[in-house]
């Protein structure tokens, strides 16, 4: 884990009895061994957890640099 950070907002126009949205987001670097290809397709395109509509749940992937 790289980064973590909590995030907290209202949802909605500002009113008495605001909706109010509380979380977390964090930051992963490291190796991905890839075993079902489809599966990662299907997150690739979908996303990961319940705070997707919040920017969340993307993934950025890179390919590893050759060894020598």
């Amino acid at each position: 884990m790289t980064t973590r950070q909590r995030h907290s907002f209202g949802k909605g126009p500002a009113t008495a009895k605001e909706a109010h949205v509380v979380m977390n987001s964090v930051t992963f670097e490291g190796r991905l061994r890839i075993t079902d290809p489809a599966i990662l397709t299907e997150r690739l395109l979908a996303g990961i957890g319940p705070s997707k509509a919040y920017g969340c749940g993307l993934l950025t992937l890179a390919p590893l640099p050759e060894r020598e």
